[in-house]
C-alpha cells in the first residue's frame, strides 16, 4: 500500500510503538487496522509497516523503534523554500555539510525545480532567476542521495524543527518517510552558550566570535557559517538537542484567548524579559499566524518562537493607536528581537535646490531632484505634498528615467541643467517634452508618462501643517479619524447611517490622543491609507468641514452598494 494511506498507517504504527517501547505483531496490526487480524493475513498487512525506516520487526515477532547507529560529527543544514509553511511550500535549494572535528568531510548541495512559483526573496537566497530552474531535477530525483548523506548524524540548523519539516514534507509527497535525526537548534544553542544581547542571528553570532561572513542570506553561506560556528559551540560539550517544552506561540490556546481587535502584544521569555513587541489590526489572527506560520522561515526572527513563554496583549480602539503604542513600547522596553526604528516625518515633497556657489560666486555641485519634508526644510522649489513618500519617490524616479538626468549630470552638465528644468515642468504637469522623449525609448516608458497625473497624486495641504479627516470602511462599518497637525484628535464609527452625528463627533473639541513625538508614526499611517479610504482636508469653517465629511461618507456608502 503506497501513497497517503500507506503513510498514515506507518505513522499510526510508529506512534503506537513509540509509546509502548515495544509491541507484538498482533498488537501493532490490531491497533493500525482497528481490530483483530487473522494469522493468515498478518504477513500481507505488515508489508507497509516493514517499509517504514523508523520501525524494526525483530525475529521474535515484536516491533520496536529502530535505534540509530552512533555517528561521528554533525550536519549543518540550510534550505531555501518557496514559502513559510512546509505543507504548502516547495524546496528550491538544499545545502548540507558533514563536519567532523571542525572539518568539512563531505558536502551535499543541490538546486531544485520546485514545480511551483518561486517568490523573489527565495530566488535571491539561491542567486538564480526562475527561468534557470526549469531544467533542474525535482526533489524526487535527489531524495535517495539526500537520505544517504544525512545518515544518522545530528542536524544543526536555524529553527531546526521547522527546517526538518520542509524536508519531511517533500519526502512525504513522494510517499517516503525520512527518519528524523537528533535536531540541534542553532538559535537555542547560541543563546545558551553565548552572552548575547540581541537576537541570535547568524551574522550577530559570527561577529561576536570574530568569524567573517559575506551574503549571509545566501543558502551556501548560511550552511558554511552554521558549520563553522556550530563546530566551535559544540566543542564545549554534547548538544542538548531540541527543547521539548511547548512554547507559548506553539499553543493555539495562546491566540484563542485574545480578541479580534486592534492591539499590541509583548512576547516574554521564561524570566519575563521582553523579547518582541508587535502590533495587529486583529490580535487573535496575528497570534494564530505565529502558530501556523513560523517566523523562522523568513530568517529575520530566528529563535523567537521557541523562546516565548508568555504573551501579554493590550487592546486598542484603532490600528493607528496600536501603531503608536507599539512604537512607544519598543522604545520603553528595548526588546532584543526588535529593531528600534528612528521615526521621522515622511519626505512627501520633491525639491529642486537653488544653485549653490562658492565665496567667489562659482557654481558648486549641480542641483538635483531630492525628496524633502517640505518648504520648511530649506531653500529651493518644491512640488508636493504627495499622498505618501512612495508616490513622491516614484514620480522623481520617472523624471530621472525619462530625461536621463543621472547620465547627463556626469557627462554633460549644461545639457543636464536644461533637462532638469524640463523634468521639473513635467512634474508640475507639462507632459509634451516627456511624451516625445518616452516615445523614442519604449512603449512601457510612454505608458508611464501618459499615466502620470500629478493632481491625483498630490494632497491639497501638508498633513503635518493642516487638519484632515480620514474616512474608511472597516469590518464593523465606516470609521473616521481626525488628524490635526499630525496628531490624532478623534475617532468614531458611523451608526445608523447618521452622517451628521458622525461628522459632529469627529469635529468636537477634544484633547489630542497623541503627542508631537508621535507625529512620524501618525504621518506614515496617514500615507499608508489606500482607496477606498478618503483623505479630507478640512477648512476652518465648521459647516464646510461637516459637509466635506458627509460627502466623503456618502461616496463610501455608494461604493458598498
Amino acid at each position: 500500500m503506497n501513497g497517503v494511506a500507506g503513510l498514515e498507517l506507518r505513522d499510526r504504527a510508529f506512534r503506537f510503538v513509540s509509546e509502548r517501547g515495544s509491541a507484538t505483531d498482533a498488537e501493532v496490526l490490531a491497533h493500525v487496522y482497528g481490530g483483530s487480524i487473522p494469522s493468515a493475513l498478518r504477513a500481507k498487512l505488515a508489508e507497509p509497516l516493514l517499509a517504514d525506516p523508523r520501525l524494526e520487526l525483530r525475529p521474535d515477532g515484536t516491533w520496536t523503534v529502530r535505534m540509530a547507529v552512533q555517528a561521528r560529527g554533525f550536519t549543518a543544514l540550510a534550505i531555501a523554500p518557496t514559502g513559510p509553511t512546509p505543507r504548502r511550500a516547495r524546496l528550491v535549494r538544499i545545502v548540507a555539510l558533514h563536519l567532523n572535528a571542525g572539518e568539512v568531510v563531505e558536502r551535499f548541495d543541490v538546486t531544485l525545480n520546485p514545480g511551483a512559483r518561486v517568490p523573489r526573496y527565495a530566488l535571491d537566497r539561491v542567486g538564480l532567476e526562475s527561468e534557470s530552474l526549469r531544467d533542474l531535477p525535482p526533489f524526487t530525483e535527489v531524495v535517495d542521495d539526500l537520505e544517504r548523506f544525512l545518515g544518522s548524524r545530528p542536524v544543526l540548523a536555524q529553527d531546526a524543527g521547522l527546517t526538518w519539516d520542509y524536508l519531511a514534507a517533500e519526502a512525504r509527497r513522494q510517499g517516503r518517510i525520512l527518519v528524523q535525526p537528533d535536531l540541534i537548534d542553532f538559535n537555542d544553542l547560541a543563546t545558551e552558550r553565548l552572552p548575547l544581547k540581541g537576537k541570535p542571528s547568524l551574522s550577530v553570532v559570527a561577529a561576536q566570535l570574530g568569524i567573517g561572513s559575506v551574503h549571509v542570506a545566501h543558502v551556501d553561506e548560511e550552511a558554511r557559517l552554521l558549520g563553522v560556528i556550530g563546530a566551535r559551540l559544540l566543542a564545549a560539550g554534547a548538544p542538548d538537542g531540541v527543547r521539548t517544552t511547548t512554547a507559548a506561540l506553539r499553543r493555539s490556546a495562546t491566540a484563542q484567548a485574545l480578541p479580534e481587535q486592534p492591539g499590541v502584544y509583548v512576547m516574554r521569555g521564561g524570566d519575563q524579559s521582553p523579547l518582541y513587541v508587535g502590533k495587529a489590526r486583529r490580535l487573535r489572527s496575528r497570534l494564530e499566524a505565529y502558530v501556523h506560520r513560523p517566523v523562522g522561515a523568513t530568517r529575520r526572527l530566528e529563535g523567537l518562537v521557541a523562546s516565548v513563554q508568555v504573551v501579554d496583549a493590550t487592546e486598542c480602539e484603532t490600528d493607528l493607536e496600536a501603531l503608536i503604542l507599539e512604537d512607544r513600547e519598543i522604545r520603553r522596553l528595548q526588546p532584543r528581537f526588535n529593531t528600534v526604528r528612528q521615526q521621522r516625518a515622511p519626505r512627501v515633497w520633491i525639491k529642486w535646490p537653488s544653485q549653490r556657489t562658492s565665496a567667489r560666486g562659482r557654481p558648486l555641485a549641480l542641483p538635483r531632484l531630492e525628496l524633502s519634508t517640505g518648504p520648511a526644510a530649506g531653500d529651493g522649489e518644491f512640488i508636493g505634498p504627495f499622498r505618501n513618500e512612495a508616490l513622491a519617490n516614484a514620480a522623481r524616479q520617472l523624471a530621472r528615467e525619462v530625461f536621463l538626468l543621472d547620465s547627463l549630470r556626469r557627462a554633460n552638465p549644461s545639457g543636464y541643467l536644461m533637462r532638469l528644468a524640463e523634468a521639473w515642468r513635467f512634474l508640475g504637469g507639462e507632459r509634451g517634452t516627456a511624451e516625445m522623449l518616452a516615445r523614442e525609448k519604449s512603449v512601457g516608458l510612454l505608458r508611464k508618462v501618459l499615466a502620470f497625473e500629478p493632481a491625483a497624486l498630490l494632497l491639497p495641504a501638508d498633513p503635518a501643517q493642516a487638519r484632515y479627516a480620514v474616512a474608511r470602511p472597516s469590518p464593523e462599518g465606516i470609521e473616521g479619524f481626525l488628524l490635526d497637525h499630525a496628531r490624532l484628535c478623534a475617532w468614531t464609527r458611523l451608526q445608523d447611517d447618521d452622517l451628521f452625528t458622525f461628522a459632529r463627533r469627529l469635529l468636537e473639541p477634544a484633547e489630542p490622543r497623541t503627542t508631537p513625538d508621535d507625529a512620524g508614526v501618525v504621518l506614515r499611517w496617514f500615507g499608508a491609507q489606500r482607496p477606498p479610504a478618503r483623505l479630507i482636508c478640512l477648512s476652518d469653517d465648521r459647516r464646510a468641514a461637516v459637509d466635506a465629511i458627509e460627502a466623503a461618507v456618502v461616496e463610501l456608502l455608494a461604493g458598498e452598494t
